[in-house]
Formats: structure tokens, C-alpha cells, sequence
């Protein structure tokens, strides 16, 4: 299973999670999808499957998981795209 499968299937794990732990399980899984990549550009591209994935699967931006998500995944590619500059 590639790292974006296995994150992909932490994300949906913690979307389902009712309680306040799943900001910290949304953090833990793409912490570990990051850590699978040696380049930025490539965690970039992983962060933006992960954000592709979860919404084209049927899941919507609406919810606040869902919102959490997109602000979590683009501060991260941020970070990235800087230190890639």
C-alpha cells in the first residue's frame, strides 16, 4: 500500500471519529505521509492527493472535518513550497 493509500485510510478513519480526537489523528496521519517523502515537491503532491482523494470520493468541503482538512493540508504545502524556493 503507497503512503498515500495508507494516509487516505487514516483521513477517512478520523472523519468518522466523533470526538476531539480526530484532529489529532488527522495530524498524526499526514505527519506520517510527510515523513514517507524525502523531497518537498514530493510532499506537495502527496498532500494534494490526499485533499483531491478525500473530496472526489464523495466526502464534501462543507463539513468541518472536511474544512480542517483543506486548511490543514495547505498550510502544509506552504511550508513546503517555501523551503523548496
Amino acid at each position: 500500500m503507497t503512503p498515500v493509500s495508507q494516509c487516505l485510510r487514516k483521513v477517512d478513519h478520523a472523519s468518522a471519529i466523533a470526538d476531539p480526537t480526530a484532529v489529532d489523528h488527522l495530524c498524526a496521519a499526514l505527519n506520517e505521509l510527510e515523513s514517507a517523502y524525502r523531497r518537498p515537491s514530493e510532499r506537495i503532491i502527496a498532500l494534494e492527493a490526499i485533499l483531491h482523494e478525500f473530496m472526489r470520493s464523495g466526502r464534501t468541503d462543507n463539513t468541518s472535518f472536511g474544512r480542517f482538512l483543506r486548511i490543514s493540508v495547505e498550510r502544509r504545502q506552504n511550508k513546503w513550497s517555501l523551503r523548496y524556493a
